[in-house]
């Protein structure tokens, strides 16, 4: 395709930040964007008071003195807690959601998240960042063994993190190699289902100049969905891997952080876990037989039903892996950075129903969708303490999605189970979807002081993005038309190449203040503007062309962040006004999730933190976020509650603009955004006890409560009652860290929840099915840690 001179300009950039590299000098300690007598102090002040050193404006600062609204989270305090994934933040931090299935997938802020998905290509409303590397897709941290920290960033954040931020970032930073110290870390955790998590790791110097670093884990459980038809247990996932290290300072002035990493993981069972939660009317007869089939397994509907009744075998198996180079170059009092990153993800070939019947109503297998990811920033960071203190940098990139042929094919039977004829090929074949997206920005984000209590924060973004997509399907060998290897298949015809492309560019910014009255008194408000660029996508299964156009999104946040009585009390607070223009969405059409526009859509809400620290052993924590999401406009399809109430309830509800009589139309303005809670709690107390100069008594216990959410507007079967989660952990150990032992216990009282509950797709209205998560089953288990 085109846009090669991205390429050209990004191999330019990092021969011009190499070359001199030698020949510069520095103070000592230097790092790529904080001196270092400031990182020493921020450091010795945050021992202190727990705070934790974070880089959300690409400077090393206390949290309490970053002017946004970002929450973060240690390593160790995750590992400690007896969490095992990343994902696990979102018990941890106040507004933070994780989601599982498509139409609620990745993490959510404020209520706001992903489009997910199953098209071609589909962007992020909230971004990941692990590393300084922006992760346009999959999760590269499968294991919490070598994690520093994990920072959230709410609100729009493109002046440095780019398109894939328009709603807010989750940065991790995993633990540099330490120069001049032979050492590792070794963990272990084990609990029920067989839920294993083991982690090494070992950091050797090379010389006086360099430091080396590997860390390997594995880690799973066995299934916990059991599937009554094939007599199986769904569910059981299996992931391993490993990354790796390198960190080279040959003098003062600069260093080259090399990472690579590589992972694997496997599920038995088909990615989407779904038992009936409710079946639809027998007063057709086509579902009263279908409906028997499910009764006679005994199997019995219900938001807690464990059973599934799917007859086709299901499995994923997928590999993530990818590197990146950071070099850093003192300039006097500047720094500049470069960052050049590789990722790829792999799906392997699987099959897969999404019927929920034990019928093969509709089966579909492909080799998967592989996808890679490039980049390459170069940023210039000003001294920390000057008057004007900014980050400026450009950044490229290049998203691939089909890169080895995405070969789905899907078969359906619809009278299944009076005959098994007609068999249509909805693929039309083997069908086969590639897209490409280019994307160049420059950006800049800084702020001026103005006196010692006041600054102006001001930051700009500019970003170009290219998209080009084409479609096109072929002949399935195993069932071409009429006769082939599996029966008589109704003729059709492939599809012809279909291509799309878009392009355009548009800015992203912020402005606004910072207030300082005190030490540890800071207020500050900001107006920031997102971006989310367009994209052409192409039904996994049809072939259908959709052309998304770009979200926009203003936000408006005031707060305050507060630490009194010698910093025991730390309070924090702010309120915010979200409007999106053109929101990314993905809907669920009856065959597939489609990444599409809503009309408008509006969040407003406020948040409220404290930790009280009664002693350097033991502290409490809370945080409340409300979120009031709803759409301003917003017309979709009626809702299949509405469908099934019959008639009348169509033309009452369903009489949206551009309805007709086979297509009603919903228009769903004032109600939520699919899987954004309104009300979210978290809290949490920590106790670390030392109990005699050999041994220290450590224990913690948090609280998560999400309310009621529904997964598609309107959608009366497709909702999901409030749930808390209760955690508790207790170990006992060394003071140093270089042993401990303890238990631990995750949804203690064995809270059932879904990650997702849709409506039943191929059928008449009225049935829907839960999406079950590992996280709605307690685990109680044990775990060893140790360090040398």
């Amino acid at each position: 395709m085109k846009h090669n001179g991205l390429m050209l300009l990004a191999g330019a950039s990092l021969a011009t930040l190499a070359m001199p590299a030698a020949a510069q000098e520095a103070q000592p300690g230097a790092t790529a964007d904080n001196p270092p007598e400031a990182a020493a102090q921020e450091a010795a002040d945050a021992a202190q008071t727990g705070d934790i050193i974070v880089t959300a404006t690409r400077r090393a600062s206390r949290l309490q003195d970053v002017p946004l609204a970002v929450n973060a989270v240690s390593g160790e305090q995750l590992a400690e807690s007896g969490f095992q994934s990343l994902t696990d933040i979102q018990y941890q931090i106040p507004g933070v959601q994780f989601g599982n299935s498509p139409n609620d997938a990745g993490f959510r802020l404020r209520g706001v998240g992903s489009a997910g998905g199953f098209s071609s290509s589909s962007e992020q409303n909230v971004g990941t960042v692990v590393d300084g590397v922006v992760i346009p897709f999959g999760n590269p941290v499968q294991s919490l063994g070598d994690l520093d920290r994990v920072e959230v960033l709410k609100g729009p954040q493109g002046t440095q993190f780019g398109k894939n931020a328009s709603s807010g970032v989750v940065s991790i930073t995993t633990a540099k190699p330490r120069l001049g110290t032979f050492g590792g870390t070794i963990n272990a955790a084990y609990g029920e289902l067989n839920d294993y998590n083991v982690g090494a790791s070992v950091n050797v110097p090379l010389g006086k100049t360099a430091a080396l670093s590997v860390y390997g884990f594995a880690r799973g459980y066995d299934g916990f969905v059991e599937n009554v038809k094939r007599g199986e247990t769904w569910g059981g996932t299996n992931a391993y891997g490993g990354r790796a290290k390198l960190y080279w300072e040959p003098s003062d002035n600069f260093s080259a952080y090399l990472i690579g990493d590589w992972s694997r993981t496997k599920q038995k069972g088909p990615g989407q876990l779904w038992t009936f939660n409710r079946l639809p009317s027998n007063a057709n007869p086509l579902n009263a037989a279908r409906n028997g089939t499910v009764l006679a397994l005994g199997i019995v509907p219900g938001f807690d039903n464990e059973q599934s009744a799917e007859d086709s075998e299901g499995y994923t198996d997928e590999k993530n892996f990818g590197g990146s180079l950071e070099l850093n170059l003192k300039l006097g009092d500047y720094n500049l950075t470069s960052i050049t990153a590789y990722r790829r993800l792999d799906y392997a070939f699987n099959t897969f129903a999404i019927d929920a019947y034990p019928l093969p109503i509709f089966v579909a297998r492909g080799p998967g969708d592989d996808r890679d990811y490039w980049s390459q920033e170069l940023r210039l960071t000003s001294p920390t303490g000057s008057m004007f203190e900014y980050v400026a940098g450009v950044y490229l990139s290049r998203q691939r999605s089909g890169i080895d042929g995405y070969n789905n094919s899907a078969q359906l039977r619809p009278a299944l189970p009076f005959s098994a004829q007609p068999q249509l090929s909805i693929t039309a074949g083997q069908t086969t979807t590639k897209t490409q997206s280019d994307s160049a920005a420059a950006f800049f984000d800084g702020a001026i002081k103005v006196s010692d209590e006041f600054r102006i924060l001001l930051g700009g973004r500019y970003s170009y993005d290219w998209v080009d997509a084409e479609s096109f399907s072929v002949v399935d060998p195993l069932f071409p038309p009429f006769v082939g290897p599996n029966g008589f298949t109704v003729p059709y015809t492939p599809r012809a190449r279909s291509t799309g492309s878009t392009e355009k560019g548009d800015w992203s910014g912020r402005v606004g203040f910072e207030v300082k009255p005190a030490q540890d008194i800071l207020f500050y408000g900001t107006v920031a503007r997102g971006y989310l660029g367009p994209t052409v996508t192409f039904s996994g299964l049809t072939g259908s062309q959709v052309q998304v156009k770009p979200q926009t999104v203003v936000d408006i946040t005031v707060g305050a962040k507060t630490q009194l009585f010698d910093r025991r009390l730390t309070f924090n607070a702010n309120v915010f006004f979200d409007t999106y223009r053109d929101l990314q969405t993905s809907v669920f059409n009856g065959l597939e999730f489609l990444t599409e526009n809503a009309g408008g859509f509006e969040a407003a809400g406020f948040e409220v933190e404290g930790t009280w620290r009664f002693n350097r052993n033991f502290s409490v924590n809370a945080g409340y976020t409300y979120s009031d999401t709803y759409f301003t406009d917003y017309v979709t399809a009626c809702p299949d509650s509405t469908v099934a109430a019959g008639a009348a309830a169509v033309a009452a509800q369903c009489n949206a603009p551009g309805s007709t009589a086979t297509t009603p139309l919903f228009q769903a303005k004032g109600l939520p955004l699919s899987g954004a809670p309104k009300h979210s709690v978290q809290a949490g107390a920590n106790l670390d006890l030392p109990i005699n100069d050999r041994l220290k008594l450590d224990a913690s216990g948090t609280y998560y409560y999400r309310s009621e959410v529904t997964y598609d507007p309107g959608e009366l079967y497709a909702r999901q009652p409030g749930y808390d989660v209760v955690g508790l952990n207790i170990g006992i150990g060394a003071p140093d860290g270089s042993w401990r032992v303890g238990a631990f216990a995750r949804n203690l009282f064995d809270t059932k929840f879904q990650s997702a509950v849709i409506v039943l797709p191929f059928t008449t209205p009225g049935g829907a099915v839960n999406w079950n998560t590992r996280d709605g089953r307690r685990t109680i288990g044990v775990q060893l840690s140790g360090r040398f």
